[in-house]
């Protein structure tokens, strides 16, 4: 959805079903932030001054930390994604911290991790039932615009991971419209599962949080396969990250971007491949690419 065709309303609406979802129960208690405070709010510019913007971004990001009865930092995000101009709504659960299986708080955070998707699932379902612009919108947009940006066959291989399985059909659309031929995945298992099996993508365009494996440690056991330690990754994160932790990326791209800082970054990297993979002097950036 435009801006310009977006309303309080929407806003307001979906603010109510997000707080119904995650704040229902009888004594569970309320967000941290008075949403009270956007019903005094005449225009979208004003109700959109109440919350968190992201500047660091090549898109625009909106932020509302509402948490939820168990967890307070999730939070409610209208953002652009792909497609300039354009936004929708989403849930981040802001939950990843780097615990690991050898922490003594691991099984909890894991349980609470699964509650957090459940609750971010069951929002965004209620949002879309509702109308209101979510990555289902994402995926029929990019699909219409995959239909006008037909570039010639490339015989390059692309393997895209992401967890929104929305967003990860809507970027094969889009791909295999400028000639790729693109495999999705899921998860860190499903693209563990599939990196087993020859042929090998050319370059593999990975989510840094995902359920099963994350990012890291899909990486991590990448690199002690000698059949897979130089292939080439492009990181995809919304958050911060330290690049001297990752292990021989070849860039990586703030989320969320726009799809032509995807395409010219994908392009970027498959001209290099071949070339000796990157070390560890990376430099952090939206857009950038290790060197």
């Amino acid at each position: 959805m435009r801006l310009e065709d977006m309303t309080t309303g929407h806003v307001r609406r979906a603010v109510d079903q997000y707080c119904q979802l995650a704040w229902g129960s009888e004594g569970a208690g309320k967000p941290r932030f008075d949403t009270s405070k956007l019903e005094d709010c005449d225009s979208l510019a004003e109700l959109l001054a109440q919350f968190e913007k992201d500047e660091s971004k090549d898109s625009q990001r909106y932020c509302l930390r509402l948490g939820n009865d168990v967890y307070p930092f999730m939070k409610f995000v209208i953002q652009e994604y792909l497609i300039r101009g354009e936004y929708f709504f989403t849930v981040d659960t802001h939950d990843n911290l780097d615990i690991r299986p050898n922490s003594p708080d691991w099984k909890e955070w894991e349980l609470l991790k699964k509650h957090n998707h459940e609750l971010k699932h069951e929002i965004e379902k209620l949002w879309r039932e509702s109308g209101l612009p979510t990555y289902a919108d994402l995926l029929r947009l990019a699909e219409e615009l995959a239909c006008v940006e037909k570039e010639d066959e490339k015989r390059q291989r692309l393997l895209v991971v992401d967890d929104e399985a929305n967003i990860a059909k809507g970027l094969k659309a889009l791909l295999q419209a400028r000639g790729y031929d693109v495999e999705v995945a899921l998860d860190g298992g499903e693209v563990l599962e599939r990196l087993r099996r020859d042929p090998l993508p050319d370059l593999l365009l990975l989510d840094l949080e995902m359920p099963v494996y994350d990012g890291q440690e899909v990486l991590r056991r990448m690199r002690a396969d000698e059949r897979l330690k130089d292939l080439p990754v492009l990181l995809a994160t919304g958050s911060d990250i330290e690049l001297d932790q990752l292990q021989r990326v070849s860039g990586f791209l703030r989320k969320p971007y726009p799809r032509q800082i995807l395409c010219a970054m994908i392009s970027r990297l498959l001209e290099k491949v071949g070339e000796p993979a990157a070390g560890d002097e990376s430099s952090n950036g939206s857009g950038s690419s290790a060197s």
